[in-house]
């Protein structure tokens, strides 16, 4: 596990993904820096941005929700490719020769990666977050809503990755796989106007049957929205898709188990 966990820092650095990353970080610093010389006009009244700091709390909360959700799918894009590489040939026999068996050295690469990667992101928007407090005086512990949700939707789309790319073996299929799921739960979250839209019993169950199945990571960042605001969540799309992750990647162990390399 600990050499699975050095290979994706190593591939961070070496690809030089790190300098996205801090780039981002340094963009939401200065947004940030630039948000704290804002005035507000207020009924003809001028208002500092530091004289409303106490309001301030769910506005800025959202606004690291979407930064991290953002990093979600930067790093989602950016793993893509670590799945298929592993089995290319050469390298799938250098990991295959590890004294460890398939299912386990696949979810010590999947948890490598989310561990790297998810502590990239965490670092980013503490950063971020430490600065606004600095700035702001807006400490709110409701963040680790933002950061624990966001975390598991990147469990979500890890699944979704790694079933694509030990079927696939292919970094593009795997990207478009990713982007298939979000189309997908992008038009099913609309599932009740569609079938009202339609006649058709058959159609209306298939929708809401793929409503339930799909996951729903855009939903959950909505949740993270309702957590955060004190307002009680919708919990289905988080369990229902925290299932879909859990039976696709135990497809993907028990294909890699049986394919030959």
């Amino acid at each position: 596990m600990r050499g699975i966990v050095h290979d994706c820092i190593v591939e961070l650095l070496s690809r030089r993904v790190i300098y996205v990353f801090a780039a981002l970080t340094v963009i939401g610093l200065l947004s940030t820096l630039a948000a704290s010389q804002v005035d507000i006009a207020w009924q003809g009244a001028e208002l500092d941005m530091s004289d409303v700091n106490s309001s301030l709390g769910n506005i800025f909360l959202g606004g690291f929700n979407k930064f991290m959700s953002f990093l979600v799918f930067l790093s989602v894009m950016i793993t893509a490719g670590q799945i298929p590489g592993m089995l290319i040939r050469g390298r799938a026999d250098y990991y295959l020769s590890k004294p460890i068996s398939r299912a386990s050295l696949l979810m010590s690469k999947a948890l490598g990666i989310w561990l790297v990667y998810g502590a990239v992101m965490v670092v980013s928007v503490a950063i971020n977050y430490v600065f606004a407090c600095l700035l702001f005086g807006i400490y709110d512990a409701r963040i680790v809503y933002v950061i624990a949700m966001n975390l598991l939707g990147f469990v979500i789309w890890l699944s979704v990755t790694t079933f694509a790319g030990i079927v696939t073996g292919s970094t593009g299929m795997t990207i478009m796989a990713a982007f298939f799921v979000w189309i997908a739960q992008s038009v099913l979250d609309w599932h009740e106007g569609i079938g009202q839209l339609v006649d058709s019993d058959v159609v209306r169950y298939i929708v809401d049957a793929f409503y339930y199945i799909i996951p729903k990571t855009g939903q959950i960042i909505d949740m993270t929205g309702d957590l955060t605001s004190g307002n009680s969540p919708d919990w289905l799309p988080l369990w229902s898709s925290l299932i879909f992750a859990a039976v696709i990647f135990y497809l993907a162990v028990y294909i890699f188990k049986r394919k030959d390399y």
